[in-house]
């Protein structure tokens, strides 16, 4: 009986690999600095083609100005130093005013214990009053003048002709000059001025909300005068008038202007102006870090992505890139492609019949013996990182006479190219088995037999052994 080839097992032959890999882990760190990504990232990726199972990569995105970009790094084990703001600018815009810096704090007058007369209490209320008023303006135009330091801030770190250190004295200068510190002789490239800057805004806001209460108090008091029966008589003699108009509405404003420094207070402006400050003079101090570990993976993957936040410095960086590292390992993989398969006089088959006399017969065949086809390979090779990978191949492939079948074993050559297309290409050789019919033992052609018996019944399958060459495609990425 003829042995069926539907019946036949994929030989499992693999005695050895032809390379073995002993490999200590070690600790792969890449270094990429925001003011000059690009050479980083092209020294990585040269210097570190491939790693190997086991190894720890940690890479870094150094000197980060947290205030300006946001950074991530996957796998995301991310470590800030502090907090990240959320705002850069200052929507509060307090009315103009050319006062001192110097918050204004006359002294109280000591209460006078004598009897006076509504006039006289009206006038001196009056008095207090202004003073109140005088010392509550101060206070708003130092908050507005901390306001424009901050939006100076921001326009200072857009000059493209300055340099960190630089921008970082002028913006201590500026400070200096309006806190009137006089720090002539210091070094304010050197200096930390943010608890001046947080006493500043947060003095100027509480006395301004202090005076405002006594100058709402004193208006209270004034208006109660006024109105009182009691007092008419002497407020007639002394000719005392309400406000006037322009009072009035310079009052208004003192309300106008107190409402806001309670949104300023309740927004939280102060902060925002501290943060700026720190984002100009603290500007790159802060990296972001992420670790994995090659472990039975065909590649290692950093997604990095930095976008500024929403106002940009000079030679803003905005960009996105990966970082990919592939493990050396052993790896099994398969491949598709075309085959050229050669071999003896018999490796073709031989087609017998029986004729109408009862005598085997086999029919003219040509005497070229190339054989192509199309198959698989498995391939089983290191992966290395070198130009080529070199393995072992077992595979099948079909020609378009389908009646047989070719298996395969041999040598490989896995190519390693940049390019995308050629780094998955497979340059194979060997042996083929060619499965395919021959008479029987006891027949040959020529042989008489019983006209009942049929072809198949006097054929057997056998593989005839020959060569090949395949060129195939990686289905997977090597």
């Amino acid at each position: 009986m003829k042995i069926q080839p539907n019946y036949l097992a994929l030989p499992a032959i693999l005695l050895a690999m032809l390379f073995t890999a002993c490999h200590v882990p070690q600790h792969i760190v890449g270094n990429f600095d925001m003011n000059n990504l690009r050479p980083h990232i092209d020294t990585f990726r040269t210097h570190h083609p491939i790693i190997h199972n086991g190894d720890v990569i940690t890479l870094n995105v150094t000197n980060d100005n947290k205030d300006l970009y946001t950074v991530k790094l996957t796998p995301n084990v991310v470590s800030y130093n502090t907090a990240v703001p959320s705002e850069f600018t200052t929507a509060l815009a307090l009315p103009p005013n050319t006062r001192s810096m110097s918050s204004y704090n006359p002294p109280e007058k000591p209460e006078i214990e004598r009897a006076y007369s509504c006039a006289q209490l009206i006038d001196m209320e009056k008095a207090k009053l202004k003073r109140e008023v005088a010392a509550y303006k101060a206070n708003e135009e130092n908050i507005n003048k901390l306001i424009a330091y901050n939006n100076s801030l921001l326009l200072l770190q857009k000059n493209c002709g300055l340099s960190a250190d630089s921008i970082k004295k002028h913006a201590n200068w500026m400070l200096n000059d309006i806190l009137n510190l006089y720090n002539s002789f210091t070094d304010m490239g050197a200096m930390d001025m943010s608890d001046d800057l947080r006493d500043a805004i947060d003095g100027n806001v509480s006395n301004a909300i202090k005076h405002y209460h006594q100058i709402d108090n004193s208006l209270v008091k004034i208006d109660a005068w006024l109105n009182c029966d009691s007092c008419q008589k002497s407020i007639k003699a002394k000719h005392v008038k309400d406000f006037t108009d322009n009072e009035k509405n310079h009052l208004s404003d003192v309300k106008d202007g107190y409402n806001k420094i309670l949104a300023f207070q309740q927004s939280r402006q102060g902060d925002i102006i501290i943060q700026d400050y720190k984002a100009v003079t603290e500007p790159s101090n802060y990296t972001v870090t992420a670790t994995s570990t090659a472990h039975y993976a065909d590649e290692i993957t950093f997604n990095v992505t930095i976008s500024p936040k929403n106002w940009l410095p000079c030679r803003t960086v905005d960009t996105s890139f990966n970082i990919k590292l592939k493990v050396a390992r052993f790896k099994i993989d398969f491949s598709t492609g075309v085959f050229l398969n050669w071999g003896g006089p018999a490796f073709t088959g031989k087609n017998y019949f029986i004729d109408s006399t009862g005598t085997v017969r086999q029919l003219a065949k040509s005497a070229n013996n190339y054989i192509p086809s199309i198959g698989a390979l498995a391939h089983f090779y290191y992966r290395s990182g070198s130009a080529i990978d070199p393995g072992l191949v077992l595979g099948a492939s079909l020609s378009t006479d389908v009646k047989y079948t070719n298996f395969h074993i041999g040598l490989s050559f896995m190519f390693n190219a940049n390019n995308e297309i050629f780094n998955r290409v497979a340059l194979s050789g060997g042996f083929t088995y060619r499965y395919v019919d021959d008479l029987n033992s006891g027949y040959s052609v020529g042989s008489i037999v019983d006209k009942s018996l049929t072809i198949d019944q006097l054929e057997s399958g056998k593989f005839i052994r020959g060569g090949f060459i395949a060129l195939t495609y990686n289905l997977s990425k090597n």
